[in-house]
């Protein structure tokens, strides 16, 4: 197939052996680049994931323990006043329930905000290179 698309240079579809050494080039630099790239990013990404899942892990057990620790706090002062008082129903329960969720949700809020994560770095392309 004509590379500047002038009909009447060959059968269509098929490429002479000029354009077929030109592509078989261009696709072993190619491959060749590719193979560099594993290479260099082989062993980094595979200890950046395995670090990177245990910390999100850990991240996450805090999170979700300072949420359930708010919660069973503000539940435990209430039940022990409303026992306290002497209260038949249980309004300082349910009260320091939602106080004690919502300290929660603001210290998960709090820790959130404090770890955030900065950005995955970017992967340079043929573009970067050329330039």
């Amino acid at each position: 197939m004509p590379v500047d698309g002038k009909p009447g240079q060959g059968p269509r579809g098929e490429l002479s052996p000029e354009e077929r050494a030109a592509l078989e080039q261009r696709s072993n630099e190619l491959g060749r680049k590719l193979d560099a790239a594993r290479q260099a990013g082989k062993g980094s990404r595979q200890e950046g994931a395995r670090d990177g899942r245990g910390e999100a892990m850990g991240r996450a057990f805090r999170l979700s323990a300072e949420l359930i620790a708010g919660i069973i706090a503000g539940s435990a002062i209430g039940w022990y006043l409303d026992r306290l008082m002497g209260n038949q129903k249980p309004f300082m329960f349910i009260l320091f329930f939602l106080l004690g969720a919502a300290a929660g949700m603001m210290n998960v809020i709090r820790v959130a905000m404090r770890e955030k994560t900065p950005p995955l770095p970017s992967v340079k392309d043929e573009r970067d290179e050329d330039n």
